[in-house]
Parts: C-alpha cells; structure tokens; sequence
C-alpha cells in the first residue's frame, strides 16, 4: 500500500527576542495570513491527511492548526517531537511507523531538517537533493511504504507563492 507523505515548512514567524525561547517565537500576523492562504491551496488540491504532525515549536504548531482548519479535517493535530529539530531523518521516519497504515501523512517542520527528509525519503540519503523549502512552502512525497524500502516519488513541491495563487484560482 503506498502512501503520501505532506512535508510543509512552517509560516512566518517572529524574530527571536532577547530572552526569548526559539521554541515561543510565533507565526507574525502576515504569517497567520498567508498560512491560511497556503492551507487555502491544499484544500483545493484535495489534500486529506490521516493525521498531522508538528514540531512541538509554537510557529510548527499554530501552521499544522491552520492546515487542519482549512482543510475542515478530523485528522488530529499531534506534536512529534522528532521534527523540532536533534533528530536525524532515520529517526524521524523511524518514529513514523506508528502511522503506517495512514494513507496520507502532514508534517510540519523547519529548515535544513526538512529538505533533507525529503532528500532522504527520495534516495535514502539526506545530502543528494535536499529540497530549499521557503516558509510555508510544501513537498508531495509517494511512498511505497514506511517505513520506505525504495526511493520515494517526488509528486510536486510547490512555494507559497504558488499555492496561495491555486488557493486564488476559480477552478
């Protein structure tokens, strides 16, 4: 049974204050907007996760909340801690075993940890193609299995730009 694994950047956030936690820091107004505009675009892209997972940092949680309500799906919400960064790609598809039998999964991450998931669920190795994944931007990833024995198809990786304008779009 194959599968699709959702990658998606968080939006944008706050800059780091002094004193502040890198954890604390949340998506900034526009940031708000523009997820939802993103999200917006998943939705019409038919997008229907199983289940979400976020990193347990605020700007990851507040986006995987805002995929979940555009996309008016019961699909849970989880924080997975291996996506807050620390963990190597291995490690966080080791963890996804217990999702399986999920048809499609979201993750919702940050960068350099997410571009090189994506290169690792593509060819096995996080340093061939690791994909430079902007704010908000998302990847489409075919698997055959998880955890994966063979490289994964890329199905599309798409910028923010793009999905807000299929967001806009009339079809």
């Amino acid at each position: 049974m194959s599968l699709i694994v959702y990658l998606m950047r968080h939006g944008i956030a706050a800059d780091p204050r002094p004193g502040m936690s890198d954890a604390d820091r949340a998506l900034t107004p526009e940031g708000v907007r523009k997820t939802a505009r993103v999200a917006a675009g998943l939705q019409k892209l038919g997008v229907q996760p199983d289940v979400i997972l976020s990193s347990p940092l605020r700007r990851a949680e507040e986006t995987a909340r805002l995929v979940a309500e555009a996309l008016a799906t019961t699909a849970p919400v989880e924080l997975y801690p291996p996506l807050g960064g620390g963990f190597s790609a291995a490690e966080v598809v080791k963890g996804l075993r217990a999702h399986r039998g999920a048809r499609e999964l979201f993750l919702v991450g940050h960068q350099p940890d997410l571009g090189e998931l994506a290169s690792y669920l593509l060819t096995g190795a996080t340093n061939t193609v690791p994909l430079p994944f902007r704010k908000a931007g998302v990847a489409a990833i075919t698997l055959g299995s998880l955890p994966p024995r063979s490289a994964g198809v890329l199905e599309w990786f798409l910028t923010p730009g793009q999905l807000r304008a299929i967001a806009s779009s009339r079809n």
